[in-house]
């Protein structure tokens, strides 16, 4: 299970650090004072509420304490999400730099959903509607963001934060002197994937391909009182396609060392129900009447080879060089 091999992807470094930036650039305007850039950073909603009800009536300086309108956010909750689970045995390539003939893979992630809540301090209604507002048409209620190396080096990983849900928070208790706050928050939850260290492998580079269309097999029946030393042998009852280049064996066919068995070198153009009536093999044969014959494709014209050129690496794309032969001698 655990190999000792360390790994670290930061994956949720990551994921607060990219929430954090989509409301890091949310602006107020004021009447008089123009715009505002409005504060962000991560912690715990109730440390900021602590620091802004905290008594300053000791202090001389009134400018210690929180300016209003800010936002924090922070991790909510984690749960695997099993609606996103997919094969735990895919594999993703990724590439290894300077190497041509290998590459490193890592193991299909493993999602999760990370709720994070977000958090709007303001004094007055207005900022906080502004704030509001300015994040909630782009939340429908989905917004993906694309992650860089989330699963691996060089992989880009999409990343959707789903809004979830809204609440508002304005409980006003004291005297006139006690600082009102109100609050907004906002619920998201961000799609992840935990995915494991990395192992190395081998970058296929030839692959050979053999193609059989005959679904059937191949045969057919000796149609004459008997054939008797001669190559073009009457037949009926045809299942399949025959063609020059296979080879035909059948019942009592001799089985010495000597015997060479026949290949089809012609097939009759004449046709009873759609199939050839008589086919030419490439020796005399003595056959009986109503002699099952039967066909085994031996012609390499089916076999494709992909070869890619040893100079080029993965990824593959429009400059690789890609041979494929048809028809390659396998042996």
């Amino acid at each position: 299970m655990f190999n000792g091999k360390h790994f670290y992807n930061q994956t949720l470094k990551k994921t607060v650090a990219v929430f954090g930036t989509l409301f890091n650039n949310i602006k107020t305007v004021r009447q008089g004072t123009g715009e505002t850039r409005v504060p962000i950073a991560y912690g715990p909603r109730q440390k900021f509420l602590a620091r802004i009800q905290s008594d300053t009536a000791a202090a001389t300086d009134k400018s210690i304490a929180i300016k209003l309108p800010r936002m924090s956010f922070e991790i909510s909750d984690i749960s695997f999400d099993a609606e996103s689970k997919l094969n735990k045995f895919n594999k993703r390539p990724l590439p290894v730099g300077g190497e041509t003939t290998k590459i490193t893979t890592v193991n299909q992630g493993v999602p999760y959903n990370v709720g994070m809540q977000l958090n709007i301090y303001a004094k007055t209604q207005d900022d906080a509607l502004q704030i509001f507002e300015q994040i909630l048409p782009t939340f429908a209620p989905e917004y993906t963001v694309a992650i860089k190396d989330m699963e691996g080096s060089g992989t880009v990983t999409d990343v959707p934060v789903v809004l979830t849900g809204t609440s508002i928070q304005d409980d006003y208790e004291g005297d006139f002197q006690t600082r009102r706050t109100i609050i907004y928050t906002l619920d998201f939850t961000m799609k992840v994937k935990f995915v494991g260290g990395v192992s190395q492998g081998k970058i296929i580079r030839t692959i050979d391909t053999f193609f059989y269309n005959d679904i059937e097999n191949l045969s057919a029946q000796v149609n004459s009182s008997s054939i008797s030393d001669t190559a073009t042998i009457a037949i009926d009852n045809v299942i399949g396609s025959l063609r020059e280049g296979q080879t035909m064996t059948f019942e009592g066919m001799p089985r010495t060392s000597t015997y060479i068995p026949p290949t089809i070198i012609a097939v009759a153009d004449t046709l009873t129900d759609g199939k050839p009536n008589s086919i030419t093999v490439s020796s005399n044969q003595t056959i009986p009447d109503n002699t099952k014959l039967t066909f085994i494709n031996k012609t390499r014209e089916e076999n494709v080879r992909v070869t890619l050129d040893t100079s080029d690496a993965f990824p593959l794309d429009d400059t690789d060089t890609v041979t494929t032969t048809f028809g390659f001698d396998h042996g």
